[in-house]
């Protein structure tokens, strides 16, 4: 699987588009790129085809692109308009929640439905969180080694990484976590750390604002995915898309927290997300 580089007319934009049928939008999370995995498979298995962008910031897409989540929302558009994708649905993971919320209310005619997946959704509240300042900082100037640290310990220990990264994730009890993870678990978590991470992505990220009047005038169906035991994203996040956001619904994910894609509650959430968005497939299909 390889990258693409699209020349739009807000500039270069790299990504990589899979399957056939539909299209699906994902708005990668922080530490990730256009090679984000999390919804991939079970979406283009249920008859969906999936484009990831590297957001601005990460990867090979300039950070110039769009600095603020409306500027990065028209990127995308101008990315839709460039492969002649005239509507899709948005999958928006963690920190690309705020470009997704503005890609939805941005753009009502060419967004049909909203998913949010252990999003952040007000990040005008995450300095005053409990663990943002442990955030800030993995997030410094040494992220570039850190990461490269955390790369080589997946390799040599999975289960070692799963573990940690249960303790930091999730509030749920790290080692009742780690007895219900199967070998392909501990595959997911230990390969998230041997991808991409974008010290100057996440640190644009940080600068991002949403605010409550652009979540209420999200007019599209939205699924809220999040976990009460999220010790990344905390559950307030999704509340408050619940509360503001006029047609949303929830579905919980589990006890892998902050990494819903692997654990004993994903093929269930899976399930929901290709459900939702199936609705949107099948109308398109007919017409």
């Amino acid at each position: 699987m390889k990258s693409q580089i699209a020349k739009t007319s807000h500039g270069l934009i790299e990504y990589v588009l899979q399957g056939t049928g539909p299209l699906v939008l994902v708005c990668h999370g922080t530490s990730s790129n256009c090679y984000s995995i999390e919804v991939v498979k079970p979406l283009v298995e249920a008859g969906f085809s999936v484009l990831t962008p590297s957001r601005p910031g990460y990867s090979r897409t300039p950070l110039r692109v769009g600095c603020s989540a409306a500027q990065a929302a028209q990127a995308l558009i101008a990315l839709l308009d460039h492969l002649n994708e005239s509507e899709c649905s948005v999958v928006a993971i963690s920190g690309g929640g705020p470009t997704g919320i503005a890609l939805a209310a941005g753009y009502p005619d060419r967004i049909n439905r909203l998913i949010l997946l252990e999003a952040v959704s007000k990040p005008e509240d995450r300095p005053h969180e409990p663990n943002f300042k442990n955030q800030s900082t993995f997030y410094g100037p040494m992220h570039g080694m850190l990461w490269a640290m955390l790369g080589l310990t997946s390799k040599m220990s999975p289960r070692s990484i799963a573990r940690q990264t249960l303790t930091i994730f999730s509030t749920h009890n790290p080692d009742d976590g780690l007895i219900q993870l199967t070998c392909e678990d501990i595959h997911k978590i230990a390969h998230f750390y041997q991808g991409h991470s974008s010290r100057k992505g996440a640190l644009n990220d940080g600068t991002h604002a949403v605010g409550e009047e652009l979540l209420k005038s999200v007019s599209q169906p939205t699924l809220v995915v999040h976990s009460r035991e999220d010790n990344s994203v905390p559950f307030s996040h999704a509340e408050w898309s619940l509360r503001n956001i006029p047609h949303s619904e929830l579905c919980e994910s589990g006890l892998t927290g902050h990494f819903f894609w692997a654990g004993p509650d994903f093929p269930r959430i899976s399930q929901r997300i290709v459900k939702f968005l199936q609705i949107d497939r099948d109308r398109l299909r007919a017409a």
